[in-house]
């Protein structure tokens, strides 16, 4: 096997995570970054081939996207999730080197099936890979993965870490109230960035690049209001307060519930038990006590 991996986004969390988990596995992580603000196709195109030039790669795996669902340039939003994509997906198609793509839960919508400008550009990227001839790949759409060091986020940071580093450095969780809906009723599916990168190198090594959309998370959807109280037990005198969505946010992209098929990883790659987020939150809290 060849031990060369692109990684777009490497800077990012799961990609400097991935990029880690990579190296101790002894894969050779080439990464690009495109750290611009403003998007530009021919210097991006010139760049990926410039850092890759003469190097014979295992896969890629394109994290690098603008990754909130509240990103309003929808211009900026669609070169760096859109034809950022088109730019990977023919230079993988062109070398012959297979290509995973990091797409999100988002694209399912929600209630109403309506999509925010985000999950809209993801789908747009599924879509290129599928139309792209003699492109080997596979789509995985990420649900909430959460870990540490999710500060640098900011408005990205998974609902996790936002509640984890808010109860330490506030002493308040705050939870999107809705009409529609009881106290911290909304759920999601969370898993741990270390599952992510375990199943997409699973993928890597057994070479299970079958053309398919998977979903990839946890298969389990967990409550706001039982995260944000399990926290609370842990860290003293939290309060937990329903807040209203910040007004610029459009209510109707909302998602209410997500929970993943992982049915998939029993017949591709090894079989990953999801690390339970109540397991995981006390370690978690600690090491964001430190920073």
């Amino acid at each position: 096997m060849n031990k060369n991996i692109l990684v777009t986004g490497i800077e990012g969390f799961i990609g400097s995570n991935f990029a880690l988990q990579a190296k101790k596995r002894n894969f050779n992580v080439i990464g690009l970054q495109w750290t611009k603000t403003n998007w530009n196709s021919d210097e991006y195109k010139s760049y990926l081939y410039k850092i890759t030039k003469d190097m014979e790669l295992e896969s890629v795996v394109h994290f690098g996207a603008i990754a909130s669902t509240s990103f309003v340039d929808k211009q900026i939003l669609y070169g760096f999730n859109v034809e950022a994509v088109k730019v990977i997906a023919d230079f993988c198609a062109l070398r012959n080197t297979p290509l995973i793509f990091a797409s999100s839960s988002a694209v399912y919508g929600n209630a109403d099936n309506k999509l925010s400008p985000y999950a809209q550009t993801k789908l747009e990227g599924e879509l290129i890979l599928k139309n792209t001839p003699s492109l080997k790949f596979v789509v995985l759409r990420l649900f909430n993965t959460y870990g540490f060091n999710e500060i640098e986020k900011k408005d990205m940071k998974s609902v996790i870490s936002d509640m984890v580093i808010s109860a330490l450095k506030r002493k308040k969780i705050s939870i999107w109230k809705f009409d529609d809906l009881q106290m911290g009723s909304q759920s999601r599916d969370f898993i741990n960035v270390f599952d992510v990168v375990d199943i997409i190198l699973s993928l890597i090594t057994s070479s299970a690049y079958l053309n398919e959309t998977f979903d990839l998370g946890s298969g389990r959807s967990y409550k706001f209001i039982d995260i944000a109280s399990f926290i609370a037990s842990v860290e003293p005198e939290i309060e937990i307060e329903l807040i209203n969505p910040p007004l610029e946010y459009d209510r109707s992209y909302y998602q209410k519930y997500t929970c993943a098929d992982m049915l998939w990883t029993k017949s591709f790659v090894k079989e990953i038990e999801p690390i339970d987020p109540y397991k995981k939150i006390p370690e978690l809290m600690q090491q964001y006590r430190t920073i």
